[in-house]
């Protein structure tokens, strides 16, 4: 049985997108670090290519058979080889957690959801209101209606929190991490064989991508379990039929829609006519009845979260914090841009490219060997085009979706590693059956070599490079930057014998006005852009009457809209700069004392106070409360605070406040 037409198409589809022009079709893209240029991506292959064939001939050509034979086998060395990969991989999410992540979120979508955690390990779904939002305000936490919690889905959080109360919530990311792992070895053994399920381990064992971001505190990491779990779980109900089977997994696709819901309805609805059309051959309704009963249980689950939240089942707290434009879709943005479906092409083939390359750091693609099985017909088992549809949900289902960022890679298709990963392993297994006794075309002695030497040969020399160069590199990176959010604030409190105390964090001006604003109630939307479009100089007069008169929050949110776009980035030689890459202002203009002053202010040293909030306790009746600096206003929060000692956390200091500058 051959591939069918759009089993081919996506081959190839899968073969040519790293080699697509990113930068001439959409012109300059943002948060792409990592993006290889199509000429690097030819050059790479070339280089890599040739050396391949020159040097295979000193491969002995009966090495990829005895390999496919050791991968075969029941016992002995093929055990001993996925045995060792998962423990290889054990270790390096361990060592990404201790010493490139320091144990911290580094992400503020992460730091929220394990400020969420500490909610739930304290046994409530949400904090009480600080006393003073604007101290505290940060992105993507809500303060609504005298409660406090985070705007994301509770099940990575839940998750989290079941760390947080045995005090290492750190290590549920490699714990779900290494489940992925032999929920994938699981399923590939049922859906495929022995080798293909060796294989696959192997495969993520050697993706930097899988463990950096799986030594995370990203939900992506839980998505991609339950996904697998899920995928597990769907191959033994059509093994054996049992319903309780299709109940669980419809319950690991709840679960992942407790985490990431967009993907976890991306990936049900792409799978559902493959499990329907097995239930309709078998005359299978209480299977599918069970299945549905348990993803609908715990969609209810989040719509009482919901309720208990927002209190609307039906808003979530993404909607309730920036509004309907927060939603799927073509139109304007929580921060003031329009995505469009071109902008939603561009995202999608960005984040394929990156993972071409960033899901081994090797020269050649890593979408190569799944791009192969299909191009070349190879894809004739029935799990290869289900696993083709399930992978191809997920770009598809956020095609519609505004927002992407490139943290530690194209994370939003990390879940699409459920698919991936075992076509991955199907492409170099195919590839190696179907070349063996054949060589490279030609007559000559140059190219009379074994294909499938060459092919090992290459995958060797590739690997190779990742472990001595890229990844290494990768994670000096990841090691030595972020540094302002892997202060332990907490653990310096206690080095200094802080406690009891009342912390004010010194932020830049920009952050200080975003926070100004949403203590003067603008809605989130409404504060980010202005933050991002408008002239801070403008923004801050602004801001400065409506406190000093008291204005009602409708008002000072007009006044802001009315402000509209101004100003342009500062660059970072100009004599106004205070180091925030961010700071707009009217170039030409002189400023009036207000605003120099801030600039003047930010010169002594500035944090990022997001990072702070996984030191604090929610219920902000911790040894520390930590706030954000806003200068004359600090002595409101003291005299809410009278019985706390008042610090300034200003470059590695505690200082006492009448000592701060």
């Amino acid at each position: 049985m051959r591939a069918p037409f759009a089993g081919r198409v996506f081959g190839w589809f899968l073969l040519l997108v790293p080699f697509v022009p990113l930068a001439w079709l959409f012109g300059e893209i943002d948060r792409t670090r990592g993006l290889v240029p199509p000429s690097e991506a030819l050059l790479g292959m070339f280089v890599f290519g040739a050396l391949a064939v020159l040097g295979a001939r000193l491969l002995p050509a009966r090495t990829p058979s005895r390999v496919l034979r050791v991968l075969d086998r029941e016992h002995g060395a093929g055990s001993r080889i996925t045995g060792s990969a998962v423990l290889l991989l054990l270790v390096l999410l361990l060592v990404t957690a201790v010493f490139a992540f320091s144990r911290r979120p580094l992400l503020i979508d992460s730091i929220i959801q394990w400020f969420q955690a500490q909610i739930f390990a304290s046994g409530h779904l949400y904090a009480g209101a600080p006393p003073d939002e604007a101290f505290f305000a940060v992105q993507h936490m809500l303060v609504d209606g005298g409660r406090w919690y985070s705007q994301y889905p509770p099940g990575h959080s839940a998750l989290l929190g079941l760390g947080a109360a045995l005090g290492a919530a750190w290590l549920v990311p490699v714990a779900l991490s290494v489940g992925t792992v032999l929920f994938l070895y699981a399923f590939t053994r049922r859906a495929y064989d022995l080798a293909t399920a060796r294989t696959t381990v192997i495969v993520l064992a050697l993706a930097p991508f899988f463990w950096f971001m799986g030594a995370s505190h990203m939900n992506h990491v839980s998505s991609l379990f339950f996904v697998s779990a899920f995928l597990y779980l769907l191959v033994l109900w059509e093994e054996r039929g049992a319903p309780w089977y299709l109940l669980g997994a419809g319950l690991a696709v709840g679960a992942a829609f407790l985490s990431r819901p967009l993907t976890a309805v991306a990936v049900g609805i792409a799978l559902a006519p493959f499990v329907l059309a097995t239930a309709w051959r078998k005359r299978d309704v209480r299977s599918v009845l069970a299945g549905a009963i348990g993803a609908l249980a715990l969609v209810l689950l989040y719509l009482a979260y919901n309720g208990a939240t927002t209190g609307d089942p039906l808003l979530p707290g993404y909607i309730k914090l920036w509004g309907v434009d927060h939603g799927l879709g073509f139109h304007s943005t929580p921060w003031g841009s329009i995505h469009s479906p071109l902008a939603g092409l561009r995202n999608e083939l960005t984040d394929l490219t990156l993972l071409s390359s960033l899901m081994f750091e090797t020269p050649i693609s890593a979408l190569v060997p799944a791009g192969l099985l299909f191009a070349a017909g190879w894809a004739s088992r029935k799990w290869d085009q289900r696993l083709m549809v399930g992978f191809l949900s997920i770009p598809i289902a956020y095609l519609f979706y505004w927002h992407r960022d490139a943290f530690l890679g194209p994370r939003y298709l990390y879940s699409g590693l459920a698919f991936l990963a075992p076509l991955t392993a199907r492409g170099l297994l195919e590839l190696f059956r179907r070349t063996a006794g054949r060589t490279l075309w030609g007559g000559s002695t140059l190219t009379r070599v074994p294909v499938p030497s060459v092919a090992g040969l290459l995958l060797l020399l590739s690997f190779l490079y990742a472990a001595a160069y890229s990844t290494p590199r990768r994670f000096h990176v990841y090691r030595s930057g972020l540094a302002s959010m892997k202060v332990d604030l907490a653990a310096e409190a206690r080095a200094a014998s802080v406690s009891n105390a009342l912390v004010f964090v010194p932020v830049s001006w920009g952050n200080r006005l975003l926070a100004r604003m949403r203590g003067l109630g603008v809605s989130a939307s409404g504060a980010e852009t202005a933050y991002r479009q408008g002239d801070h100089c403008a923004l801050e007069l602004t801001l400065r009457r409506a406190e000093t008169e008291e204005w009602p929050p409708e008002r000072t949110a007009a006044a802001v809209t009315e402000l509209g776009p101004g100003g342009e980035t500062v660059p970072a030689s100009s004599p106004l700069t205070n180091g925030d890459p961010t700071l707009r202002l009217v170039a030409g203009v002189n400023l009036p004392a207000e605003c120099v002053d801030q600039i003047s202010y930010d010169r002594a040293g500035y944090s990022n106070y997001s990072p702070f909030l996984a030191d604090q306790d929610p219920s902000l009746d911790g040894p520390l409360v930590i706030a954000r600096d806003l200068r004359v206003r600090n002595r409101e929060l003291i005299a809410a605070y009278p019985h706390r000692r008042a610090l300034m956390y200003r470059n590695g200091r505690f200082i006492p406040l009448e000592r701060a500058p």
